[in-house]
């Protein structure tokens, strides 16, 4: 029941704050992420504070609509690198081992880029407030949540057992239908773009979601913790939250991007 309760929270406020006005999903997005950026640097063991002045900064930068478009463009492109490398040291089994400025790194471009695009996603046009962002989030908690529910019923076999025993190719099939399914639901609210679009991103979240869990998890592993935090309830930490929709959101924003661009 607690676990349930927090998580509706949790949905809540995104969802609320994202209707309500651009500064107020701003302002909840960043104080999230700046909790998840905490929980990262405590598994990962460095502690500072440039980070956090420096995400402060972009994100004000982004409101204030002064980000110049080539430093945007810059922090898509190392955001999405640096998690393909971190796939990369997934998919090869091999241990993410930092030195210090490798933190920093991954810190800002793994987190804090990530973090910047999933507020960035509220710049995207939609026939409501926010409906990109809203529907990013929609997919991903629709994957997460079937992905677990099939799991659990039917899952036999396992994913990727060494760093998430509990997770099944079962379930990874069933979070990824019930998404692809409530995409078709989402493409009266985004005539401006093709019809393809939302059930093509639909694909593209149920395999970046996972792999974004399934990285987290891999962090958690080599701190040897189960949880990020404990400041949810049920849930563990804002990085256990957010891990799926730190990893994907760039990814979809910059297929958007070329979608308009092609479109």
């Amino acid at each position: 029941m607690l676990r349930s309760l927090s998580g509706l929270l949790y949905v809540a406020l995104i969802i609320s704050s994202a209707l309500y006005s651009d500064l107020s999903f701003i302002l909840v997005v960043f104080i999230f992420s700046s909790l998840a950026l905490y929980e990262f640097q405590k598994l990962i063991k460095y502690r500072s504070p440039v980070p956090f002045l420096l995400f402060a900064l972009v994100v004000f930068q982004f409101y204030e609509q002064k980000i110049h478009h080539n430093l945007q463009l810059s922090l898509l492109g190392l955001s999405v690198s640096t998690n393909l490398v971190l796939t990369y040291l997934l998919l090869s089994h091999k241990n993410i081992t930092l030195q210090p400025l490798q933190k920093l790194v991954v810190t800002f471009f793994y987190i804090i880029s990530s973090a910047y695009f999933i507020v960035a996603t509220s710049s995207l046009e939609s026939s409501i407030a926010n409906g990109i962002s809203i529907s990013m989030y929609l997919l991903i908690w629709v994957n997460n949540s079937f992905a677990y529910l099939f799991g659990k019923r039917w899952g036999k076999t396992p994913l990727f057992k060494k760093i998430s025993p509990k997770k099944s190719w079962e379930g990874f099939w069933g979070g990824a239908a019930m998404c692809l399914l409530i995409s078709f639901v989402l493409i009266p609210y985004h005539p401006d773009y093709p019809r393809w679009t939302f059930p093509f991103l639909a694909i593209v979240i149920a395999i970046a979601a996972t792999v974004g869990d399934l990285i987290q998890s891999k962090f958690k592993r080599q701190a040897a913790v189960k949880d990020s935090g404990s400041l949810i309830p049920g849930h563990g930490g804002f990085y256990d939250r957010m891990d799926s929709v730190l990893y994907t959101a760039p990814f979809i924003f910059l297929l958007l991007m070329l979608i308009r661009y092609v479109s």
